[in-house]
């Protein structure tokens, strides 16, 4: 929990932080809830959860329905989230284009804004970020903005704030969470992750892995990344560097990665990859996007056949991480989604009988994935300690 050792959360304000971080979690979770019925899960005194939530409904987080009826005894008031009293600022920095997004208490996005633009140094591209999160700081009106989360591809460490590395951007060693909190001010808490974290973190929040023991999260775009959540513990590594599988040997031979090495996932089924074989099988013209491939891929066609191929392509990572791991379910999300059904045939094809493909399934974010994973770290971090944002009463 942030800022709140053991000594502290024995205390009585500890304790306090503690209950309101675990009676949200709850009504997010399951709720509505009678306030019996939360105390009852949280294992409290039911005085003692009406003083926690008391305050959270006198500042609009939560709201009191009408009482529930019948049964005997005294009319039960359920408490439900008031997803749209507080929102967080999602910011995905990609290789082609920065998407923000206004994403509430539910990971329900209100407002979503792109800047275009091609890899750049990173003082140029906090200069983009300002612009758009002061607009979607506009666009939320009166509602708390509570900080904003920030995500990116490659090779990310949270705790310290710095992107190690993201080969699409040619960034090394920048310190983007200094960056970011020195351009957008003290107003705006921020927490920074890298995409794939951020992805599982949203699907163990608010998508299709919530309430699954053990997922793998596979991002596939100009970056290639993984990601391993626990319940909802989404794991970094020693060096912040698990799920970084974009160098899994994939081909004996093929395009080479910026590492030196061949036949290397991202070297064979990045968008990048995609991209630069289709030029250089003249579908498309240099400069084209992996959408222009995209449009030309009827089923049949040289196009449908290199998409395909980068398909069968994270089938084989997807076998990896399932040897690796045997999680419950494998998410996938990005530029594979229109061929899930071939991901699923070669990992399945390479694990074998025993192996249930129904358990890849697509992202549950919808259309603007990007913008509710980026702010997914931050609202994990508010749900995790709501008193390190904000006071209640």
């Amino acid at each position: 929990m942030t800022g709140a050792g053991t000594e502290e959360l024995r205390t009585p304000a500890g304790l306090r932080r503690t209950n309101t971080a675990a009676a949200l979690q709850a009504v997010l979770g399951e709720g509505p809830l009678p306030r019996a019925d939360l105390a009852e899960r949280l294992g409290l005194a039911p005085g003692t959860v009406s003083r926690i939530v008391s305050p959270l409904v006198a500042a609009g987080l939560l709201r009191e329905l009408p009482a529930l009826t019948g049964g005997g005894g005294r009319p039960r008031v359920p408490v439900d989230l008031v997803a749209g009293s507080r929102y967080a600022i999602g910011v995905h920095l990609g290789r082609q284009r920065t998407t923000a997004g206004l994403v509430d208490l539910r990971g329900q996005v209100h407002e979503v804004r792109m800047q275009e633009r091609g890899p750049g140094a990173a003082c140029e591209l906090i200069s983009g970020v300002r612009e758009l999160v002061a607009a979607l700081v506009k666009d939320a009106g009166p509602v708390p903005v509570l900080g904003v989360g920030a995500a990116t591809g490659g090779w990310v460490d949270p705790a310290a704030g710095v992107v190690v590395d993201n080969e699409a951007l040619g960034w090394r060693d920048v310190p983007l969470h200094a960056l970011l909190s020195e351009a957008l001010g003290p107003g705006l808490p921020v927490v920074v992750d890298s995409g794939a974290r951020a992805h599982a973190t949203a699907e163990v929040w608010f998508g299709g892995a919530r309430g699954t023991e053990t997922s793998v999260h596979l991002f596939t775009g100009n970056v290639i990344d993984a990601a391993l959540a626990i319940d909802r513990r989404v794991l970094t590594g020693a060096r912040a560097a698990a799920g970084a599988i974009g160098h899994l040997p994939i081909r004996e031979s093929g395009p080479a990665c910026a590492c030196g090495r061949r036949g290397v996932l991202q070297a064979v089924a990045s968008d990048r990859a995609v991209v630069d074989a289709a030029v250089a099988a003249e579908l498309v013209a240099e400069g084209a996007g992996l959408e222009d491939v995209a449009r030309l891929a009827a089923p049949g066609t040289a196009a449908d056949g290199l998409l395909r191929e980068r398909a069968r392509h994270i089938g084989a990572a997807v076998a990896h991480l399932v040897d690796l791991f045997d999680p419950g379910l494998v998410v996938l999300s990005g530029g594979v989604l229109s061929y899930v059904d071939e991901v699923r045939a070669e990992a399945a094809r390479r694990i074998g009988r025993s192996w249930d493909p129904g358990c890849v399934q697509p992202t549950a974010l919808g259309p603007h994935a990007l913008a509710v994973s980026s702010a997914a770290p931050l609202l994990a971090a508010y749900y995790a300690d709501p008193l390190t944002y904000e006071t209640f009463g």
